[in-house]
Protein backbone atom coordinates (compact mmCIF):
# COMPACT_ATOMS: atom_id res chain seq x y z
CA UNK A 1 0.00 0.00 0.00
CA UNK A 2 1.70 3.67 -1.33
CA UNK A 3 2.68 6.08 1.07
CA UNK A 4 0.83 9.34 1.23
CA UNK A 5 2.40 12.17 -0.96
CA UNK A 6 1.63 15.40 -1.96
CA UNK A 7 1.73 16.54 -5.51
CA UNK A 8 3.38 19.71 -4.43
CA UNK A 9 5.87 20.15 -2.26
CA UNK A 10 5.60 23.89 -1.40
CA UNK A 11 2.39 25.48 0.92
CA UNK A 12 -0.04 26.54 -1.05
CA UNK A 13 -0.71 30.54 -1.80
CA UNK A 14 -4.52 31.01 -1.71
CA UNK A 15 -5.67 32.66 -4.79
CA UNK A 16 -2.90 31.20 -7.20
CA UNK A 17 -3.99 28.73 -9.99
CA UNK A 18 -2.46 25.29 -9.97
CA UNK A 19 -2.16 23.03 -12.88
CA UNK A 20 -2.72 19.41 -11.54
CA UNK A 21 -2.98 18.15 -15.19
CA UNK A 22 -3.77 18.88 -18.57
CA UNK A 23 -7.56 20.83 -18.28
CA UNK A 24 -7.28 20.35 -14.81
CA UNK A 25 -7.10 23.74 -12.32
CA UNK A 26 -6.72 24.15 -8.40
CA UNK A 27 -7.16 27.26 -6.71
CA UNK A 28 -6.92 27.66 -2.63
CA UNK A 29 -9.90 30.18 -1.86
CA UNK A 30 -9.36 32.29 1.69
CA UNK A 31 -11.66 31.51 4.34
CA UNK A 32 -12.22 34.75 6.66
CA UNK A 33 -13.92 33.69 9.38
CA UNK A 34 -14.26 30.22 9.20
CA UNK A 35 -11.90 27.15 10.42
CA UNK A 36 -9.14 26.22 8.03
CA UNK A 37 -6.94 28.68 5.83
CA UNK A 38 -8.56 28.08 2.86
CA UNK A 39 -10.64 25.63 0.79
CA UNK A 40 -10.01 24.27 -2.67
CA UNK A 41 -11.93 25.45 -5.78
CA UNK A 42 -10.99 23.39 -8.70
CA UNK A 43 -11.78 24.60 -12.50
CA UNK A 44 -11.33 21.86 -15.49
CA UNK A 45 -10.81 23.20 -18.99
CA UNK A 46 -11.31 21.26 -22.42
CA UNK A 47 -10.65 24.39 -24.40
CA UNK A 48 -13.65 25.96 -25.53
CA UNK A 49 -15.09 25.81 -22.13
CA UNK A 50 -14.82 25.55 -18.48
CA UNK A 51 -16.75 23.83 -15.33
CA UNK A 52 -16.00 24.80 -11.55
CA UNK A 53 -16.03 22.59 -8.73
CA UNK A 54 -16.76 24.47 -5.21
CA UNK A 55 -16.62 28.04 -4.71
CA UNK A 56 -15.60 29.23 -1.74
CA UNK A 57 -18.05 30.85 0.88
CA UNK A 58 -19.32 34.57 0.60
CA UNK A 59 -17.08 36.18 2.36
CA UNK A 60 -14.47 38.49 2.09
CA UNK A 61 -13.27 39.53 -0.65
CA UNK A 62 -13.89 35.96 -2.29
CA UNK A 63 -16.31 37.30 -5.24
CA UNK A 64 -12.99 39.57 -6.52
CA UNK A 65 -10.86 36.52 -6.37
CA UNK A 66 -13.15 34.61 -8.88
CA UNK A 67 -13.31 37.45 -11.15
CA UNK A 68 -9.68 38.07 -11.04
CA UNK A 69 -8.57 34.53 -11.90
CA UNK A 70 -11.79 34.15 -14.22
CA UNK A 71 -10.42 37.32 -16.20
CA UNK A 72 -7.20 36.47 -15.87
CA UNK A 73 -7.03 33.35 -16.92
CA UNK A 74 -9.93 32.18 -18.94
CA UNK A 75 -11.53 35.82 -19.99
CA UNK A 76 -13.23 33.97 -23.24
CA UNK A 77 -14.62 30.75 -22.17
CA UNK A 78 -17.48 29.90 -21.27
CA UNK A 79 -18.48 28.43 -17.78
CA UNK A 80 -20.65 25.22 -18.59
CA UNK A 81 -21.62 24.04 -15.12
CA UNK A 82 -20.68 24.25 -11.76
CA UNK A 83 -20.58 21.72 -9.67
CA UNK A 84 -20.61 21.57 -5.53
CA UNK A 85 -19.87 18.49 -3.58
CA UNK A 86 -21.67 19.42 0.02
CA UNK A 87 -23.92 22.43 1.10
CA UNK A 88 -21.76 23.65 3.71
CA UNK A 89 -20.69 27.40 2.90
CA UNK A 90 -17.51 27.20 2.12
CA UNK A 91 -18.01 25.03 -0.85
CA UNK A 92 -21.74 26.30 -2.12
CA UNK A 93 -21.15 29.66 -0.91
CA UNK A 94 -21.06 31.44 -4.05
CA UNK A 95 -22.92 28.97 -6.24
CA UNK A 96 -25.52 31.32 -6.59
CA UNK A 97 -23.89 34.19 -7.59
CA UNK A 98 -22.05 32.58 -10.24
CA UNK A 99 -24.65 30.96 -11.51
CA UNK A 100 -26.09 34.50 -12.02
CA UNK A 101 -23.66 36.78 -12.97
CA UNK A 102 -22.63 33.97 -15.84
CA UNK A 103 -25.89 32.47 -16.76
CA UNK A 104 -24.86 28.84 -15.61
CA UNK A 105 -26.39 25.90 -13.76
CA UNK A 106 -25.28 24.41 -10.49
CA UNK A 107 -24.90 20.83 -10.35
CA UNK A 108 -25.50 18.75 -7.07
CA UNK A 109 -26.98 16.04 -5.06
CA UNK A 110 -30.98 16.76 -4.05
CA UNK A 111 -29.70 16.58 -0.25
CA UNK A 112 -27.07 19.03 -0.94
CA UNK A 113 -29.27 21.81 -2.53
CA UNK A 114 -32.29 21.36 -0.23
CA UNK A 115 -30.16 21.37 2.81
CA UNK A 116 -28.45 24.33 1.47
CA UNK A 117 -31.65 26.12 0.31
CA UNK A 118 -33.57 25.39 3.67
CA UNK A 119 -30.53 26.60 5.99
CA UNK A 120 -30.40 29.78 3.80
CA UNK A 121 -33.89 31.19 4.65
CA UNK A 122 -33.82 29.86 8.34
CA UNK A 123 -32.14 33.38 10.06
CA UNK A 124 -32.45 33.89 13.97
CA UNK A 125 -31.22 37.31 14.90
CA UNK A 126 -30.46 35.19 18.15
CA UNK A 127 -29.29 31.55 19.40
CA UNK A 128 -32.97 29.34 19.29
CA UNK A 129 -34.38 27.26 22.01
CA UNK A 130 -33.51 24.20 20.15
CA UNK A 131 -29.96 25.13 19.89
CA UNK A 132 -29.72 26.36 23.32
CA UNK A 133 -30.85 22.87 24.24
CA UNK A 134 -28.99 21.47 21.51
CA UNK A 135 -25.76 22.53 23.71
CA UNK A 136 -27.19 22.03 27.25
CA UNK A 137 -27.49 18.30 26.42
CA UNK A 138 -24.23 18.19 24.82
CA UNK A 139 -22.53 19.44 28.37
CA UNK A 140 -21.79 23.03 27.52
CA UNK A 141 -20.81 24.61 30.69
CA UNK A 142 -22.80 27.43 31.97
CA UNK A 143 -20.57 30.23 31.15
CA UNK A 144 -19.57 28.91 27.63
CA UNK A 145 -23.53 29.00 27.04
CA UNK A 146 -24.27 32.37 28.24
CA UNK A 147 -21.71 33.67 26.25
CA UNK A 148 -23.20 32.03 23.68
CA UNK A 149 -26.81 32.51 24.37
CA UNK A 150 -25.96 36.09 24.41
CA UNK A 151 -24.73 36.87 20.53
CA UNK A 152 -25.85 36.89 17.85
CA UNK A 153 -25.37 33.33 16.01
CA UNK A 154 -23.36 32.85 12.66
CA UNK A 155 -26.28 31.93 10.51
CA UNK A 156 -25.96 29.89 7.51
CA UNK A 157 -26.93 32.80 5.44
CA UNK A 158 -24.35 35.09 6.48
CA UNK A 159 -21.87 33.07 3.92
CA UNK A 160 -24.09 31.78 1.32
CA UNK A 161 -25.41 33.70 -1.27
CA UNK A 162 -28.88 33.71 -1.99
CA UNK A 163 -29.86 30.13 -4.14
CA UNK A 164 -32.22 31.73 -6.52
CA UNK A 165 -32.45 29.18 -9.27
CA UNK A 166 -33.28 25.50 -9.17
CA UNK A 167 -30.55 22.85 -9.67
CA UNK A 168 -29.27 19.84 -11.41
CA UNK A 169 -29.64 16.78 -9.30
CA UNK A 170 -26.38 14.28 -9.80
CA UNK A 171 -26.72 10.19 -7.88
CA UNK A 172 -24.72 7.62 -6.50
CA UNK A 173 -23.00 5.68 -9.47
CA UNK A 174 -24.40 8.18 -12.33
CA UNK A 175 -21.57 9.06 -15.25
CA UNK A 176 -21.43 12.43 -16.01
CA UNK A 177 -19.46 13.62 -18.66
CA UNK A 178 -17.60 17.17 -17.81
CA UNK A 179 -15.76 18.80 -21.13
CA UNK A 180 -15.16 15.47 -22.57
CA UNK A 181 -13.87 13.69 -19.30
CA UNK A 182 -16.28 11.11 -17.80
CA UNK A 183 -17.00 11.05 -13.59
CA UNK A 184 -18.80 8.63 -11.87
CA UNK A 185 -20.59 9.91 -8.88
CA UNK A 186 -20.03 8.12 -5.35
CA UNK A 187 -21.64 9.71 -2.64
CA UNK A 188 -20.61 9.98 1.02
CA UNK A 189 -21.88 11.13 4.53
CA UNK A 190 -20.70 11.73 7.52
CA UNK A 191 -19.42 15.13 6.76
CA UNK A 192 -22.42 16.17 5.08
CA UNK A 193 -25.52 14.12 3.90
CA UNK A 194 -25.48 13.24 0.06
CA UNK A 195 -21.95 14.39 -0.62
CA UNK A 196 -20.98 14.10 -4.20
CA UNK A 197 -17.54 12.53 -4.82
CA UNK A 198 -15.94 12.38 -8.74
CA UNK A 199 -13.91 9.86 -9.71
CA UNK A 200 -12.45 9.81 -13.39
CA UNK A 201 -10.75 6.49 -14.62
CA UNK A 202 -9.45 8.58 -17.42
CA UNK A 203 -7.54 11.17 -15.36
CA UNK A 204 -6.72 9.08 -12.25
CA UNK A 205 -8.07 11.49 -10.29
CA UNK A 206 -10.76 11.75 -7.32
CA UNK A 207 -12.24 15.40 -6.45
CA UNK A 208 -12.95 14.05 -2.83
CA UNK A 209 -14.35 17.49 -1.43
CA UNK A 210 -13.69 17.13 2.32
CA UNK A 211 -14.75 13.55 2.57
CA UNK A 212 -11.58 12.52 2.01
CA UNK A 213 -8.84 15.12 3.38
CA UNK A 214 -5.17 14.57 4.20
CA UNK A 215 -3.42 15.69 7.57
CA UNK A 216 -6.85 15.84 9.10
CA UNK A 217 -9.97 14.03 9.78
CA UNK A 218 -13.11 15.76 8.27
CA UNK A 219 -15.18 17.31 10.99
CA UNK A 220 -18.19 14.75 11.44
CA UNK A 221 -20.37 17.25 13.30
CA UNK A 222 -24.24 16.49 14.93
CA UNK A 223 -26.48 20.05 14.73
CA UNK A 224 -29.30 20.67 16.20
CA UNK A 225 -31.55 20.02 12.49
CA UNK A 226 -31.03 16.35 13.32
CA UNK A 227 -29.70 16.01 17.07
CA UNK A 228 -29.79 12.29 17.20
CA UNK A 229 -27.37 11.62 13.66
CA UNK A 230 -25.21 8.87 13.71
CA UNK A 231 -22.65 10.56 11.71
CA UNK A 232 -19.61 8.43 13.12
CA UNK A 233 -20.88 5.35 11.42
CA UNK A 234 -22.14 7.23 8.49
CA UNK A 235 -18.50 8.01 7.67
CA UNK A 236 -16.82 4.82 8.48
CA UNK A 237 -18.96 3.30 5.85
CA UNK A 238 -18.43 5.32 3.68
CA UNK A 239 -14.54 5.43 3.68
CA UNK A 240 -15.09 1.57 4.04
CA UNK A 241 -17.23 1.87 0.85
CA UNK A 242 -14.68 4.23 -1.21
CA UNK A 243 -11.74 2.07 -0.04
CA UNK A 244 -13.22 -0.72 -2.52
CA UNK A 245 -13.02 2.25 -5.14
CA UNK A 246 -9.41 3.16 -4.28
CA UNK A 247 -5.78 2.48 -5.51
CA UNK A 248 -2.89 3.71 -5.18
CA UNK A 249 -2.92 4.99 -8.67
CA UNK A 250 -5.24 7.71 -8.09
CA UNK A 251 -4.48 11.58 -7.03
CA UNK A 252 -6.90 12.95 -4.83
CA UNK A 253 -8.27 16.73 -5.60
CA UNK A 254 -9.23 17.52 -1.92
CA UNK A 255 -11.30 19.95 -0.43
CA UNK A 256 -8.74 21.52 1.60
CA UNK A 257 -5.40 20.86 2.21
CA UNK A 258 -3.06 20.07 -1.01
CA UNK A 259 -3.91 17.07 -3.26
CA UNK A 260 -2.18 13.56 -2.71
CA UNK A 261 -1.43 10.59 -3.80
CA UNK A 262 -1.96 7.04 -1.37
CA UNK A 263 -5.84 7.11 -1.00
CA UNK A 264 -5.89 3.06 0.31
CA UNK A 265 -4.06 4.01 3.19
CA UNK A 266 -5.61 7.17 4.10
CA UNK A 267 -8.72 6.06 3.81
CA UNK A 268 -7.42 3.09 6.10
CA UNK A 269 -6.03 6.03 8.29
CA UNK A 270 -9.59 7.41 8.69
CA UNK A 271 -11.12 4.18 9.74
CA UNK A 272 -8.61 3.34 12.11
CA UNK A 273 -8.78 6.92 13.76
CA UNK A 274 -12.65 7.18 14.28
CA UNK A 275 -12.66 3.52 15.72
CA UNK A 276 -9.61 3.98 18.13
CA UNK A 277 -11.29 7.44 19.41
CA UNK A 278 -14.46 4.93 19.82
CA UNK A 279 -12.71 2.13 21.74
CA UNK A 280 -10.74 5.20 24.05
CA UNK A 281 -14.38 6.45 24.82
CA UNK A 282 -15.35 3.19 25.94
CA UNK A 283 -12.57 2.80 28.08
CA UNK A 284 -13.26 6.03 29.53
CA UNK A 285 -16.77 5.20 30.60
CA UNK A 286 -15.73 2.62 32.14
CA UNK A 287 -15.02 4.76 35.38
CA UNK A 288 -18.41 6.70 35.34
CA UNK A 289 -20.54 8.36 33.00
CA UNK A 290 -20.04 11.55 30.92
CA UNK A 291 -21.50 13.89 28.54
CA UNK A 292 -19.69 14.73 24.97
CA UNK A 293 -18.19 17.52 25.74
CA UNK A 294 -16.34 15.85 29.32
CA UNK A 295 -14.70 13.82 26.49
CA UNK A 296 -13.26 16.34 24.73
CA UNK A 297 -9.63 15.12 25.52
CA UNK A 298 -10.34 11.69 25.16
CA UNK A 299 -11.40 11.69 21.54
CA UNK A 300 -9.41 14.43 20.55
CA UNK A 301 -5.88 13.30 22.78
CA UNK A 302 -5.42 17.37 23.22
CA UNK A 303 -6.70 20.35 25.01
CA UNK A 304 -9.26 21.79 23.29
CA UNK A 305 -8.82 25.82 22.81
CA UNK A 306 -12.23 28.63 22.71
CA UNK A 307 -11.47 28.47 18.82
CA UNK A 308 -12.27 24.79 18.12
CA UNK A 309 -14.47 24.68 21.30
CA UNK A 310 -17.90 24.18 18.76
CA UNK A 311 -16.39 22.08 16.16
CA UNK A 312 -15.17 20.09 19.06
CA UNK A 313 -18.79 19.81 20.69
CA UNK A 314 -20.76 18.77 17.59
CA UNK A 315 -18.24 16.07 16.72
CA UNK A 316 -18.31 14.56 20.27
CA UNK A 317 -21.90 14.50 20.02
CA UNK A 318 -21.66 12.45 16.82
CA UNK A 319 -19.37 9.97 18.77
CA UNK A 320 -21.61 9.40 21.50
CA UNK A 321 -24.73 9.45 19.26
CA UNK A 322 -22.57 6.66 17.34
CA UNK A 323 -22.21 4.40 20.27
CA UNK A 324 -25.72 4.95 21.53
CA UNK A 325 -26.89 3.61 17.70
CA UNK A 326 -24.87 0.57 17.84
CA UNK A 327 -26.09 -0.93 21.51
CA UNK A 328 -23.09 -0.33 23.43
CA UNK A 329 -24.09 2.44 26.00
CA UNK A 330 -27.01 4.09 27.83
CA UNK A 331 -28.10 7.94 27.82
CA UNK A 332 -29.12 9.19 30.42
CA UNK A 333 -30.32 13.03 31.39
CA UNK A 334 -28.53 14.69 34.14
CA UNK A 335 -30.31 17.28 36.57
CA UNK A 336 -29.08 19.89 34.91
CA UNK A 337 -29.99 18.76 31.29
CA UNK A 338 -27.12 17.31 29.46
CA UNK A 339 -26.94 14.19 28.63
CA UNK A 340 -24.53 11.50 30.34
CA UNK A 341 -23.29 8.67 28.70
CA UNK A 342 -22.78 4.73 30.55
CA UNK A 343 -21.05 2.26 29.34
CA UNK A 344 -23.30 -0.67 29.42
CA UNK A 345 -22.50 -3.37 32.20
CA UNK A 346 -21.76 -6.57 29.04
CA UNK A 347 -19.56 -4.30 27.11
Amino acid sequence: MKKIEFVFRESPEAGKLYNITEGVYWFPMPLPMMGPDFVNCYILDDGQEIALVDTGANLGDCKDIWESILQKNFSKKKISNIYVTHHHPDHIGLAGWLCEKYHTEMICSRTTYLMAKMLSVDVHEKVSSSTELFWRRAGMSPEMLKEKVSARPFNFGDGVSPLDKGFIRISENETISVNGVDWTVNMGNGHAPEHATFWSKELNLVLAGDQVLPGISSNLGVYPTEPNADTVGDWINSCQKFLMLASDDHVVLPGHGRPFSGLPRRLKQLIENHEAALKRIKKELKDRPKTAVELFKTIFKRDINKREYMLALHEAVGHVNHLKKIGLVHRHVRPDGAFVFELKDNC
